[in-house]
């Protein structure tokens, strides 16, 4: 029965998508799911520009087929669909929602790993002793996956849309359950989240599969991810061990929020004066520069999370 509700509210979801500016999460999988692999034999892309020539409703289709043939002229593993939504992705913005002309990002090739595309460094020294890592980064709306320091997974995300909704801080995977009911939703609603990994028990803040904004947070507090990321995330990450009277003895995978919502949209690519593109994340050089974010992380050491 939860697989025909899940199912049902999939083809919701892209109904929705496909006449906003939000992720089309069934869309996207045979992109995002391509993340496997030594990180080291992966060629980060190089970036390009692309003067997308949207005037409304009536120009927009004419710029995306215009765009579309340019694509084609793009070498590398993928269809031209895919190809779109790996630069809708980058710029986070759907093309069909432009309504003006726009500079956007375009690789010079597409190969076939995601992590090709990636803001997120390859190799982050300083969690380089530790087997788990997930970093949620509020201020691009992304987050980065790392094991004993290497990159395995990355996606984009909706925190809080207040800042405060999501603190930031260092904390740990808890429980996970594969559906749930949201609390947060008003009297008469059903807000039904997927794939729910908690990682703040007190307040209830989850990463979990919702409808994803493209590049604004938007939640009550929770991460949502695209379902893809999701699920890939359900079955990466470690829970919390406790022993028969409930005691913490161990901390689940370490999770870090850092740094604050982006003030307008959010972007995890910024075009330099020179032409150059740089990342916009900034990942902490010590983790003690990152608060300790509730009483689970006291209670076992927060980077022996498994």
């Amino acid at each position: 029965m939860k697989y025909f509700i899940c199912i049902i509210w999939f083809f919701f979801e892209a109904f929705i998508a496909g006449a906003q500016n939000v992720v089309d999460q069934d869309a996207i999988r045979k992109v995002v799911e391509h993340q496997q692999g030594d990180i080291s034999s992966v060629q980060k892309v190089s970036w390009q520009r692309y003067t997308f020539m949207g005037d409304g409703k009536r120009r927009n289709k004419q710029a995306i087929a215009q765009f579309q043939q340019h694509l084609d002229s793009i070498t590398g593993a993928y269809e031209p669909e895919q190809k779109m939504q790996i630069v809708e992705l980058a710029n986070r913005q759907r093309l069909n929602a432009l309504d003006k002309q726009m500079e956007i990002l375009v690789p010079t090739s597409f190969p076939e790993d995601y992590r090709a595309y990636s803001p997120y460094p390859y190799y982050y020294s300083t969690a380089a002793t530790m087997p788990k890592l997930f970093v949620i980064d509020k201020y691009t709306q992304t987050f980065g996956a790392y094991e004993y320091g290497k990159l395995v997974h990355w996606g984009l995300l909706s925190t809080g849309r207040h800042n405060e909704a999501t603190p930031p801080g260092r904390y740990n995977f808890n429980w996970k359950t594969y559906f749930k009911l949201s609390n947060a939703a008003p009297a008469g609603e059903e807000w039904r989240l997927f794939w729910v990994y908690n990682f703040y028990a007190k307040i209830g803040i989850h990463v979990h599969q919702y409808r994803l904004p493209i590049n604004v947070p938007a939640s009550h507090g929770c991460v949502r991810t695209a379902r893809p990321d999701a699920e890939w995330n359900y079955n990466w990450a470690n829970g919390w061990i406790k022993d028969k009277r409930g005691k913490l003895i161990r901390n689940g995978t370490p999770v870090m929020v850092i740094r604050e919502n982006p003030p307008g949209h959010a972007a995890h690519w910024e075009f330099q004066p020179a032409g150059e593109v740089r990342s916009l994340v900034k990942l902490p050089e010590n983790f003690e520069q990152i608060r300790l974010g509730s009483a689970e992380q006291q209670a076992a050491p927060w980077a022996s999370g498994w």
